[in-house]
């Protein structure tokens, strides 16, 4: 515009940073989709075959001499195949996450049920969870919520090398319940830690690399959040924040 002989500009700033977190959620909940569809078809047909394979080797492995080579060999093929009967399950748990099916749920009482379950992880053998705290009930499911904590703490504990204490604090924040998962394992590289709840990807030899994104999506199916931290003094700390009972009511 010109003001009294002199041309002056007005410019317009908008903050675009909620319309591009929006546009960015929406692109990852298609790619996401997408590939829920791919796994659901992989893993319907890797299972079916899985178990002809798994049965095969079991009457095999029950034809031949008990102190034969052969025999010796018939339970690393059959734990190998179970890890991969794992991985599949992992894939389609991931495809087809179901809605939470709310109910009161005590977080103390879930979470050392999940640490002392009888067919828990191998890892989890020589660690302990200590849970500190205390919160009020939620609404929650609490199978899918054991399904977060059971992969949270597997996590921690082949961190820790299958040895140590893995800390879980519950405090009430306002109208939410948070929990703190921590370990003093070796913690996580900033360029991993970027990646981390990438469907996929993971950094161990064996796993499905899809257990931290599903964790992720059945904590916000129950309208809370999951992040990682990593603190200067080492280990990782997972927080999971849920709503507490009255404000999901």
């Amino acid at each position: 515009m010109s003001v009294d002989g002199e041309t002056r500009f007005t410019g317009i700033v908008h903050d675009l940073t909620e319309r591009v977190q929006m546009e960015q959620r929406l692109r990852e909940q298609a790619a996401l989709a997408k590939l829920g569809e791919m796994a659901a078809v992989v893993a319907h047909e890797v299972r079916n075959a899985l178990a002809a394979v798994r049965g095969a080797v079991q009457v095999i492995g029950a034809r031949v001499p008990p102190d034969s080579r052969e025999a010796l060999v018939v339970p690393d093929v059959v734990g190998r195949i179970d890890a991969l009967s794992g991985i599949v399950k992992d894939m389609l748990l991931f495809a087809h996450l179901p809605q939470p099916r709310l109910n009161p749920v005590d977080l103390a009482q879930l979470i050392g049920s999940t640490a002392d379950y009888p067919d828990k992880d191998p890892n989890l053998q020589n660690v302990r969870v200590e849970v500190i705290g205390a919160v009020p009930s939620t609404l929650g499911d609490a199978e899918l919520l054991r399904i977060v904590f059971s992969n949270l703490f597997t996590n921690s504990a082949q961190a820790m090398r299958g040895t140590g204490t893995i800390q879980v604090l519950l405090e009430p924040v306002g109208a939410s319940c948070q929990i703190v998962v921590a370990d003093r394992g070796p913690g996580i590289p900033p360029e991993v830690r970027e990646r981390l709840f990438t469907p996929f990807f993971t950094t161990k030899a064996r796993g499905s690399g899809l257990g931290l994104a599903t964790a992720k999506r059945i904590v916000e199916g129950h309208e809370g959040s999951l992040r990682v931290e990593c603190p200067a003094g080492g280990g990782t700390m997972v927080i999971i924040q849920l709503p507490l009972r009255g404000s999901m009511e």
